[in-house]
């Protein structure tokens, strides 16, 4: 049995398999500076969950470099004493949690064996930057999966994808959202990468992530393009409807 929580409308959850707890990317307060204020800020355009509520977790993942995953503010103030994060943020974050047992994503694709459950990494096959990774979280019988930028699997990804217990569910964005190609193209594609992602790892349902419509400024949001969809778009696709969880509160899921 997975359980899951939304903890903001972005891309902050809690999952849960059997007793093992994984908070994944946490940011409940402050902004998101990438670089330089005028280069990209944003912040939230409706409440997290509080610090105070933050549901017990076991550990912390980190999936991007990026501080709207890696949010230095927010994981000072948890102070986590178990974390797994990009081998890109190995100084930062040793700086920010000196006394957290850290492991660090350092090979190709690892699998992370933790207690009941585990960490199979997916690599991004870009080769410059953004790099943005996905993986799987499972135990013997069945998996959720992770990309919060869509994801594109290697013939190697897919074997190893195919080898996972039964995935169940999905978590993906549902916007468009296009960079010029300098600043890294498209970071995310929309239903289609949904779409592609539903059927490369059979994931019985889906549930939109990094999605929030933030608050920004910035260059960035100037040259942006960007196409928003709602739970009545998904609906109406014959494929995607079905398998869509419309997700807007911070209730406790189980799937």
């Amino acid at each position: 049995m997975i359980q899951f929580q939304r903890l903001n409308m972005d891309n902050s959850w809690l999952i849960k398999i059997n007793n093992l707890s994984f908070l994944i990317d946490p940011w409940f307060s402050g902004v998101e500076i990438d670089y330089f204020k005028w280069f990209n800020m944003q912040w939230h355009r409706h409440d997290p969950i509080g610090l105070e509520e933050v549901p017990h977790y076991d550990w912390i993942i980190i999936t991007q470099k990026f501080p709207d995953h890696f949010h230095a503010e927010t994981l000072s103030k948890l102070n986590p004493k178990n974390v797994i994060a990009p081998l890109s943020i190995r100084k930062k974050i040793q700086e920010l949690l000196p006394a957290a047992n850290i492991i660090f994503v350092q090979n190709d694709n690892p699998s992370i064996q933790l207690e009941e459950a585990t960490i199979q990494w997916f690599n991004s096959n870009k080769k410059i930057d953004p790099r943005f990774d996905a993986m799987a979280i499972h135990n013997n019988e069945e998996s959720i999966f992770v990309a919060t930028h869509g994801f594109d699997f290697s013939n190697e990804q897919k074997n190893i994808l195919h080898s996972l217990p039964k995935i169940k569910l999905l978590l993906s964005p549902i916007n468009y959202y296009k960079l010029p190609f300098f600043l890294g193209g498209v970071i995310s594609p929309g239903l289609k990468g949904v779409e592609r992602l539903l059927k490369d790892t059979g994931a019985e349902k889906f549930v939109s992530t990094h999605d929030e419509d933030k608050h920004a400024t910035g260059i960035v949001n100037k040259v942006v393009n960007q196409l928003r969809y709602n739970a009545e778009d998904i609906y109406k696709d014959g494929f995607l409807g079905p398998r869509f969880l419309n997700l807007t509160n911070y209730e406790p899921q189980v799937i």
